[in-house]
């Protein structure tokens, strides 16, 4: 009899404990891919940079970035440190209002660093690049 109460409070504890991590773990995510990342370009008429912080990573984040002209075009991204390269990913950018706003669903790995950057620069010259749809 002991042994199965035993086992009955362990299965209980397992439960408990189950149910807790998915409470805790399902409304942060949940909230956090609701958020929209506003980001001001800076810079002049001419080329401006929007630097977007990657700690913590990110799932399916909007990024929102005003831009300081109508005429600009993504032309560079840059990832600091080097590192974290391949532990992102930008997808459907596009142009709103007149092309004073771009907007992009960032992906980042949840292990990224405190001081990790992306820097996505914006010239009205250059060869545009293209994200993934």
């Amino acid at each position: 009899m002991v042994k199965h109460a035993s086992s009955m409070r362990r299965r209980a504890l397992f439960a408990a404990a189950a149910s807790l991590t998915t409470i805790s773990i399902l409304p942060a995510s949940a909230g956090a891919a609701a958020k929209t990342l506003n980001v001001k370009c800076r810079g002049g008429g001419g080329a401006c940079n929007a630097v977007i912080g990657l700690a913590g990573g990110a799932s399916n984040r909007k990024v929102r970035i005003t831009l300081t002209d109508t005429n600009f075009k993504l032309v560079g991204i840059v990832a600091k440190p080097a590192v974290v390269r391949g532990a992102y990913s930008l997808s459907g950018g596009r142009y709103s209002l007149g092309g004073s706003v771009f907007t992009v669903t960032l992906n980042a790995v949840g292990s990224i660093g405190k001081r990790a950057t992306l820097t996505l620069k914006f010239s009205a010259h250059g060869k545009a690049i293209k994200l993934k749809a």
